[in-house]
């Protein structure tokens, strides 16, 4: 469940929040758009000649203040960016940084408690520069969520796309803070359920006391797998299903895994296979 308090809480203050949606015109990146708990802005390259355009969304929590990571637990609430205008103007992806643990309430949520660039794909259609619009909807959250909206336009001019060396610094090390993909030695091997719990089976480059192996639910919650152990080569965990919240189905919503391991970190959708009959 829930926390239901801060729940109705981020209800009640979501309507001010999308009335008052902030309008940003800039060259190269954006003004930083303020709101109670931090502040955000956009940076964005020139389309290459098949339209790509690589861009990034700066968001700085204030002192105390977190936000949050693509599946941000019971309580928090995900970045949301769109992206419209001229010439079939669209988000075709979003990075998300690495995030930490974080416990709110007795809740773990997962998330960032300092500044994060996450960064974007956009697409245009080839020729004319596009004029854009990409607006950014994410939660700053202290003792309360404050959802926090702000929108960005983008003119059709040579100026707005002349990204400066620093931006170009800021994307490059942007890209640096993304979870690997699984490779040969950094990997799920299995994902199975028994009438006891999830079994997990992996292989991590460096298994030891400092791994940390999450799972994330797209219905809204976190699993913090407990200590696993070395046998044949491979890192099993096993998580008693005790450990869902109640009335969670592990067959149910979609699963993401994050491990981190000997200073790396690895993220994967994660299919698990049901119980035998």
């Amino acid at each position: 469940m829930r926390p239901l308090t801060r729940h109705f809480v981020v209800a009640a203050i979501a309507a001010f929040a999308l009335a008052g949606t902030a309008q940003m015109s800039f060259a190269a990146a954006t003004p930083w758009a303020e709101d109670t708990g931090g502040r955000m802005r956009v940076i964005l390259t020139p389309p290459t000649d098949d339209g790509t355009i690589e861009a990034a969304l700066q968001v700085e929590p204030d002192p105390g203040f977190i936000t949050y990571w693509r599946e941000p637990g019971e309580s928090g609430i995900p970045p949301q960016i769109t992206v419209t205008g001229t010439g079939d103007a669209r988000l075709e992806a979003i990075g998300y940084p690495v995030p930490k643990r974080l416990k709110i309430a007795n809740v773990t949520d997962m998330g960032y408690d300092g500044p994060v660039t996450f960064p974007l794909t956009l697409r245009v259609a080839p020729g004319p520069l596009p004029s854009l619009t990409v607006t950014a909807f994410v939660g700053l959250c202290k003792d309360i969520c404050i959802p926090f909206q702000a929108s960005f336009d983008i003119p059709a001019r040579a100026e707005a796309f002349e990204e400066t060396p620093v931006d170009k610094a800021i994307l490059a090390v942007a890209r640096t803070t993304l979870p690997e993909r699984p490779s040969a030695d950094f990997r799920v091997d299995e994902a199975s359920l028994s009438a006891d719990g999830l079994r997990l089976a992996l292989t991590l480059p460096d298994p030891g006391a400092g791994d940390e192996i999450t799972l994330a639910n797209s219905l809204g919650y976190i699993v913090e797998a407990p200590a696993g152990r070395r046998e044949n080569g491979q890192y099993l965990i096993d998580i008693p299903l005790s450990a869902l919240p109640e009335d969670a189905d592990p067959q149910k919503g979609d699963w993401l895994l994050l491990a981190k391991s000997g200073g790396r970190a690895m993220e994967t959708p994660l299919v698990i296979a049901p119980a035998p009959p």
